[in-house]
């Protein structure tokens, strides 16, 4: 069982040993833990915090928790009769229907506000008002509809946010409340009511000032995979971030139409834009190799689909900062891959956690927009390149893709042999990276950036972690790691670390 540190396409080749775990270790993993947990009605789905409150979205439920887990309220988001949806885009809708929280999204800009974005309200968000003062406010109070039937408002296609086959939703936030969101497009999905209406691939939308639902500044606020492909064309949203005056998704996609291998890709898109002006992507991968050789692919190992990933800041890892040649403060990206199966999305329990630096990945792209003269045969133009600096204060813009590896990247790497990681955060403990990583079969393990073998592995539930992990207090070595494994959470309290490490 190893850990991971570095990944990269499109750059020199360069080769690192992959290291190996002993194959026994000194950690008896058969112990079991009694850690603080809250315990849903049905399975949960996303999870936030805001001014020091948890936010559990759960199937027909969110719940609003205290920093020990205590419940202290809860708002019932189904089943929903046609009649009590956000929306009008269910016919034959005769019954009742299950609401799966599809977005959980909270923002800080007018009010302390809550976005919960609902499959019964075919992908339409509800706000919450949240109380500004000492003791926390129920989140059934001051729910608006974006879109309400009840008031005759038929949703406009910038109300209807996310999608059952998988969304994500970032809210960047200046002077405005702006989404992000990516919508994951899985060939032969079937949703439970089967009429949700097909919602745009990835677009940017604003809340209205009047607070009441989004607006779109023109016709170019999304782009969609082209009519051909969809339907017929797997793409998976994995998670998204924002960093300096950037936002980025992660996604699983296909190679090309035709190919039945899959690959991650990094999308780059400027956060001030209110139109999809300059966007860019490019492939991603992590490999491992077994021999301390320039040129061999002997032993070469690549773990091609991203499961989770997390961006923090560079603390004061001496090490680290070596590693990925970065300073303090530097942002950084860690990101759990998989090997997939063959000519299948699907991951296999083989797993390599990789690190590498938000500086290096922005030089990736502007290198490639400058030398596009010489990889024309690699590239697919969707717009006129006319602005090659790797920033958003130009007025011109781009649409690039990068279709097809050219040349590697790779540093000192370690991976994970039959595990399947589905969850990782990280944070600085008294000088030393440490990752906290979830697995399907519902372990919890912690490895340090210098370390081979994990120094904590506990049995947290039979059920997968989910990648939906919050980590309250980062910066203090006793912060608390929330995790989630179906419909439970768990409260791991990060103290007297130093003796682990």
């Amino acid at each position: 069982m190893l850990w991971c540190i570095l990944l990269w396409a499109l750059c020199p080749r360069v080769r690192g040993q992959c290291d190996k775990s002993p194959d026994s270790s000194m950690l008896n993993i058969s112990v079991t833990y009694n850690l603080p947990t809250f315990i849903a009605n049905s399975t949960i789905q996303n999870l936030v915090t805001l001014s020091g409150v948890i936010y559990v979205g759960a199937v027909n439920r969110i719940y609003a928790l205290s920093p020990n887990l205590t419940k202290l309220s809860e708002y019932r988001t189904g089943p929903l009769f046609a009649n009590e949806s956000c929306d009008q885009h269910s016919p034959g809708h005769t019954g009742k229907l299950d609401n799966h929280n599809l977005a959980l999204v909270v923002e800080t800009i007018y009010d302390k506000g809550l976005f919960s974005c609902g499959s019964a309200d075919h992908g339409v968000c509800r706000r919450h008002v949240l109380d500004d003062g000492a003791s926390p406010k129920t989140v059934a109070e001051d729910v608006y509809c974006f879109a309400d039937y009840r008031y005759r408002r038929l949703p406009g296609e910038q109300n209807l946010v996310a999608t059952p086959a998988g969304s994500q939703v970032l809210n960047v936030e200046s002077n405005v409340i702006q989404f992000f969101v990516g919508n994951s497009e899985i060939p032969d999905l079937k949703n439970e009511s089967g009429t949700f209406p097909q919602l745009h691939t990835l677009s940017v939308r604003k809340m209205k000032t009047s607070q009441n639902g989004f607006i779109a500044f023109s016709n170019r606020w999304y782009l969609d995979l082209i009519p051909s492909l969809r339907g017929n064309y797997y793409l998976r949203y994995v998670y998204s971030f924002h960093s300096g005056p950037f936002t980025y998704f992660l996604t699983i996609q296909q190679v090309s139409r035709d190919s039945q291998a899959y690959h991650t890709r990094i999308v780059r898109m400027c956060s001030s834009d209110l139109e999809i002006r300059r966007y860019v992507e490019m492939p991603l991968e992590c490999i491992c190799t077994s021999k301390r050789r320039r040129r061999s692919t002997e032993g070469l190992k690549v773990f091609n689909v991203v499961q989770a990933a997390y961006v923090t800041k560079v603390g004061n890892d001496v090490n680290l900062q070596k590693q990925l040649k970065v300073e303090e403060g530097d942002d950084v990206l860690f990101a759990a891959f998989a090997q997939s199966k063959p000519n299948s999305p699907e991951p296999t329990a083989n797993s390599a956690i990789c690190v590498i630096s938000l500086k290096h990945i922005n030089n990736l792209f502007k290198r490639y927009m400058q030398t596009l003269p010489a990889i024309t045969c690699c590239i697919k133009l969707m717009r006129t390149l006319l602005d090659v600096l790797s920033h958003c204060k130009h007025l011109f813009e781009y649409r690039l893709e990068v279709t097809q590896f050219v040349q590697r990247l790779e540093y000192w790497s370690k991976e994970l042999t039959n595990i399947l990681v589905t969850s990782i955060t990280v944070a600085q403990v008294h000088g030393r990276t440490v990752a906290y990583l979830g697995t399907a079969d519902g372990r919890h393990m912690q490895v340090k950036s210098s370390g081979a073998s994990p120094h904590v592995n506990i049995r947290l539930d039979t059920k997968p972690v989910s990648a939906s992990v919050v980590l309250r207090d980062p910066n203090h070595p006793d912060g608390a790691l929330l995790l989630v494994t179906g419909n439970k959470v768990s409260c791991y309290i990060r103290i007297n670390e130093r003796q682990t490490l």
